[in-house]
């Protein structure tokens, strides 16, 4: 009796342990399921991420792997921090700023108020960046003065000392010191700067000024290819290639500046009319001038037009008057008139009579003036230097030549208008 029961206890004992093991078996393959689960969740979740980082990347993204996608987001995450810290150290304080203004509108205004341009200089000389105030200024679109080398635009006498001040920090060690690039005093010096001038042939004239900046690290400074330092300073002054530091400054005329031209450098569609008595006085002005010019009709009516006039273009202007009195229509030359802000912008002027209906007797001058850019004024030139040029050859963006005659008389003169074509082409 007491095997029996003995051999019923072991049987119901290793019934209970291969319950017990099979519990456990189901418990391990339930939890190897859930993580198994788990994991695939992750996994989706990741590749999800991975095609979204991969569709805001530029360019051709199908066939990147993973580790790829990731490098360039990493790559565009520490541009994006660098740029926004240099953003931080060139922002305007809000204590002095108004807060309805951009920082590029105060810069603006700024430099507007205080006679000056921003310019960023490399190391030997290369001009890498100019704001567009530097025109009414200087007289130099910002096209003309990037990628040349400062020491162009100064006096020979000038070129060494200027050269040692940008080289400086190289002159006396061989690695850039981070010290001298988070000092916070600026650098300040003064020197002799060319205008631009309409005419080649002029002797060149220097404007006096004073640089102010200091020197800045910035890790993708375009390469130039202007060497002209070279040939201006002493080799012994050449800095250490491949290093991207940048004396970024404001540059303020010593002497202020009263009168300067508005230059329009970007492409402009601005246009105003206006009538005139044959006399050449204002009779009526339309609302599309008073943004361009600054005076309100009633300012004007009843003055003369040639009151406007810059002097040196007065003698062609009253050429194209006798002109448009003989053949009752015609367009004027590129000539510069006077702003109510004491500016000169340039402009030429389309115009023609209109007659009394009755007794058919002129009645006024109807005028239609566009503002134009810059280049067109400096290429297509002012009417006084027309005048003293023996002929001009001007290119087109196409490559294409235009002959422009000399302007001594008045039939060239008349010439002169037929030009129109060209300068449509040059504005395009």
């Amino acid at each position: 009796m007491k095997l029996h029961i003995k051999i019923i206890f072991n049987s119901i004992n290793r019934k209970r342990c291969s319950d017990n093991l099979m519990d456990e078996d189901e418990k391990d393959r339930a939890k190897r399921a859930s993580r198994n689960k788990s994991e695939k969740k992750r996994r989706d979740q990741f590749n999800v991420l991975i095609k979204e980082l991969s569709s805001m990347l530029p360019g051709n993204t199908c066939k990147m792997d993973k580790t790829t996608v990731l490098e360039k987001v990493i790559g565009f995450l520490q541009k994006h921090n660098e740029f926004s810290v240099q953003t931080e150290l060139c922002d305007i304080q809000q204590e002095w700023k108004p807060s309805f203004l951009s920082n590029e509108e105060f810069t603006q205004l700024m430099l507007e108020a205080l006679d000056g341009f921003i310019i960023a200089v490399t190391t030997d000389g290369s001009i890498m960046y100019v704001s567009d105030s530097i025109t009414p200024l200087l007289g130099h679109l910002p096209s003309e003065v990037m990628d040349q080398n400062l020491l162009k635009f100064l006096p020979e006498q000038e070129h060494s000392d200027i050269y040692k001040i940008l080289s400086s920090h190289m002159l006396l060690m061989d690695t850039i010191s981070s010290d001298y690039l988070k000092c916070n005093e600026d650098l300040e010096f003064y020197c002799h700067l060319l205008r631009g001038s309409l005419n080649p042939k002029d002797f060149p004239t220097y404007e006096y000024i004073k640089f102010v900046g200091n020197f800045l690290s910035y890790n993708h400074v375009p390469l130039s290819d202007c060497h002209s330092s070279e040939d201006a300073v002493p080799r012994g002054y050449g800095t250490p290639q491949g290093k991207q530091i940048c004396f970024v400054a404001t540059v303020r005329l010593a002497t202020p500046q009263f009168l300067k031209e508005m230059c329009i450098v970007e492409e402009s569609l601005e246009e105003f009319t206006s009538r005139h008595s044959l006399e050449w006085k204002f009779l009526f002005l339309d609302h599309r001038a008073p943004p361009i010019i600054g005076y309100l009709p009633f300012e004007v009516l009843g003055t003369s037009g040639y009151d406007y006039y810059h002097i040196d273009d007065l003698q062609l202007l009253a050429r194209c008057h006798e002109h448009l009195m003989q053949f009752g229509k015609g367009k004027s030359c590129c000539y510069r008139f006077l702003t109510k802000g004491q500016q000169w912008i340039w402009l030429q002027t389309h115009y023609y009579i209109t007659y009394h209906q009755w007794n058919s007797k002129p009645e006024f001058i109807v005028c239609t003036h566009i503002v134009l850019r810059y280049g067109i004024s400096i290429y297509v030139l002012s009417g006084e230097t027309l005048f003293y040029q023996k002929s001009l050859k001007i290119y087109d963006s196409s490559g294409h030549q235009f002959h422009i005659p000399a302007l001594n008389d008045m039939e060239n003169c008349n010439q002169y208008f037929e030009l129109s074509g060209i300068v449509n082409k040059l504005n395009n």
